[in-house]
């Protein structure tokens, strides 16, 4: 089966049983989604993840800006 074949007729089971589904269910999810977002631990734990990930950034720019500065002075960025 071709790529576009399965991926209309993923489209197409998807569609099928959401419908089934139905609105209730969409409102459930999206209740527990709510306070699953408004839960002070998963706040919590996102800020540090954030905090986390902002460090790695830094770490990487700084890396990145130390390593660029010695290349400097070559029109390839190969060392001769």
């Amino acid at each position: 089966m071709s790529f576009k074949m399965t991926l209309a007729l993923g489209f197409a089971i998807g569609y099928v049983l959401g419908s089934k589904a139905g609105r209730q269910r969409y409102e459930q999810i999206m209740r527990t989604a709510r306070k699953l977002k408004d839960n002070p631990s998963v706040q919590g734990a996102a800020g540090m993840l954030q905090a986390q990930a902002d460090n790695a950034v830094g770490a990487v720019k700084e890396r990145l800006g130390s390593e660029s500065s010695s290349f400097s002075g070559t029109s390839n960025g190969h060392r001769h």
